[in-house]
């Protein structure tokens, strides 16, 4: 069965689900038709729409509305939304209300309660709602999670998120650099939150600080843009299970950049490399008291129930990998196709999405914890986060 798409939304990201489709379609894996995009800059419409024609073989129809998409197309399953976070729900809830699914880039809005107008919508009028979460997808930390659950580290105790990086440039957009927008600490920040549930579990309280270190951020063009969104964040969360993690996410990083996603255990640690580098984990383990490392060629023995799922398989080159060599551009793409393949599997079979509303939720009341925290002087608890109880930094955005 094929589905009806429309996209919102078709500048940088936007175009990069778009090649997410072409590499489905290339697999013989593509479920939808890709029949209406809308953008409010006519430009990025008409070079969503171009892009399409090239690589899927039909140009989809230009609309400034979803009303208009609506009408003008009959019939619309889906839409995938990859505006800016602020105008998912009103976007999302306008769809769902026609009975139409709705995927949105992350995070699922711009604050946890823009986050449940969308979940009650899919919820009141039975429509499947995806966020669009793509690090984990990618098979090397579908491996790591694997490993862990199979006990290859003993009982993880403390777990490292630590990165720096991007200086003073514009990343991606300027709309990223400005709290209103949602922030370029919460907008990479939930891709963090949700990977170390994905990996260790629920996290049950976090506590931290930010900063904006950049108050104005280059463009590629020399142009300078105001910011004022944190772009720098530290701090610490506690697991469900006990275990402990540590936070720094510095987009504001000059000189020497670094990548760190560790795992401790009892029996040793696990290093995960950089999400869409191919890079094989590196796991050092604790054997009579002597640190082993085990080679990557080896890892695959310790999880011999491990596959990848048959879409991902295709995509990546084998269903048993621990490493792959791809350009990047295909690496993205094959982790957005992912995420479509599951959405509309979803659909189809009347399911939840692998990262549901409730999931983005949980990923955005998390990052969001770190700096309601700092607000409150206190440790934040996710229970308060996602009911709303503490909301003092985000209600300022509202």
């Amino acid at each position: 069965m094929t589905l009806t798409l429309g996209i919102f939304g078709t500048g940088v990201m936007g175009q990069r689900h778009i090649r997410g489709l072409d590499r489905l379609r290339r697999i013989g894996q593509l479920r939808y038709e890709l029949a209406g995009i809308c953008d409010i800059a006519p430009v990025n419409a008409e070079k969503g729409a171009a892009l399409a024609e090239d690589l899927l073989g039909r140009r989809p129809q230009v609309f400034d509305s979803f009303e208009a998409m609506k009408r003008g197309l009959g019939q619309l399953d889906a839409i995938l939304i990859t505006t800016a976070p602020n105008t998912h729900a009103d976007l999302g809830i306008a769809a769902m209300q026609e009975s139409v699914h709705v995927m949105v880039e992350k995070p699922i809005g711009l604050t946890v309660k823009q986050g449940w107008r969308l979940v009650d919508a899919a919820d009141a009028n039975d429509c499947r709602l995806a966020v669009a979460e793509n690090y984990r997808r990618d098979p090397i930390n579908r491996l790591a999670r694997a490993l862990l659950n199979a006990g290859v580290v003993g009982r993880p105790y403390l777990a490292e998120q630590l990165s720096s990086g991007s200086g003073e440039n514009v990343i991606i957009t300027p709309w990223r650099h400005l709290r209103r927008s949602c922030g370029i600490s919460v907008d990479m920040g939930v891709h963090y939150t949700d990977i170390l549930e994905y990996l260790m579990g629920p996290i049950e309280s976090v506590v931290g600080m930010g900063a904006v270190v950049d108050k104005q951020r280059r463009g590629s063009d020399g142009t300078l843009y105001p910011a004022d969104a944190e772009d720098l964040t530290a701090g610490a969360l506690r697991f469900k299970s006990g275990a402990i993690g540590v936070w720094l996410l510095d987009m504001a990083g000059r000189g020497a950049g670094h990548f760190s996603r560790m795992i401790h255990g009892t029996g040793g640690t696990l290093s995960i490399p950089g999400d869409r580098t191919g890079r094989p984990l590196q796991l050092v383990q604790r054997r009579g008291g002597d640190d082993v490392p085990i080679a990557p060629e080896d890892l695959l023995a310790l999880v011999p129930d491990f596959r990848l799922d048959p879409t991902t398989a295709a995509l990546f080159g084998g269903d048993r990998l621990t490493s792959y060599d791809l350009p990047w551009a295909d690496i993205d793409a094959g982790l957005l196709a992912i995420e479509h393949d599951d959405f509309v599997s979803a659909i189809l079979e009347h399911r939840a999405p692998e990262v549901s509303g409730e999931g983005g939720l949980r990923d955005l009341a998390l990052m969001y914890g770190l700096l309601e925290s700092e607000r409150l002087g206190r440790i934040t608890h996710i229970e308060e986060l996602i009911s709303g109880a503490v909301s003092s930094y985000q209600d300022e955005l509202e």
